[in-house]
């Protein structure tokens, strides 16, 4: 529990800010769940963006607890 301590105490700026990149993509996808009916194109848009912004942010998160980001 000690390591991952140490980890979020130097890490925590750039963990902050890849997790506001990961909701925000978590909210582009309910979003554009929720319009489907309206609007096709645009909750296939979302939909799509808010996908590839949510498995970048995972990405970026793993590597930044994995290898760090000064790496």
């Amino acid at each position: 529990m000690g390591i991952f301590k140490r980890m979020i105490a130097f890490k925590w700026p750039i963990l902050l800010f890849e997790a506001i990149f990961l909701i925000g993509g978590i909210l582009l996808i309910t979003t554009g769940i929720k319009i489907r009916k309206q609007s096709k194109i645009s909750a296939l848009i979302s939909i799509v963006i808010g996908t590839i912004i949510t498995i970048v942010s995972l990405y970026i998160l793993f590597w930044t607890f994995i290898v760090g980001y000064n790496s």
